[in-house]
């Protein structure tokens, strides 16, 4: 999110505190919303590794 918005959406309610707490309950949404994605697209990259090399492992292993 631009530091352009954050600070307008932070000095928004200055004058009201409820639209200042709404400012920043949309901020922390926003930013969680950003960090939850990252952590998935780690996890989802780190599973595919691992099923990739258990794919190797199982393709290398004698045939019983």
């Amino acid at each position: 999110m631009d530091s352009k918005i954050k600070q307008s959406l932070l000095t928004l309610g200055a004058d009201n505190p409820k639209l200042g707490t709404e400012a920043l309950m949309k901020l922390v949404r926003e930013v969680l919303e950003e960090v939850f994605e990252a952590r998935f697209k780690v996890d989802d990259e780190t599973l595919q590794a691992r099923r990739l090399e258990c794919n190797k492992k199982r393709d290398r292993s004698p045939l019983k």
